[in-house]
């Protein structure tokens, strides 16, 4: 399993779904596929590998 490196707090990213950027803290799960963030404008999760990060 791996886990998230270690980060400085909140990340901005761009949701897949609906194209909205949003800043939010990664969400670090018990399994890789619960690793990444949750889009407070459409509620997808975005996995970390699909989550375009700025």
């Amino acid at each position: 399993m791996t886990r998230l490196p270690e980060q400085d707090g909140a990340r901005e990213a761009l949701c897949p779904h609906c194209k909205q950027t949003f800043r939010a803290e990664p969400l670090d799960g018990p399994a890789d596929r619960y690793q990444g963030f949750k889009c407070p404008h459409c509620r997808l999760f975005v996995a970390l590998g699909r989550a375009d990060l700025n």
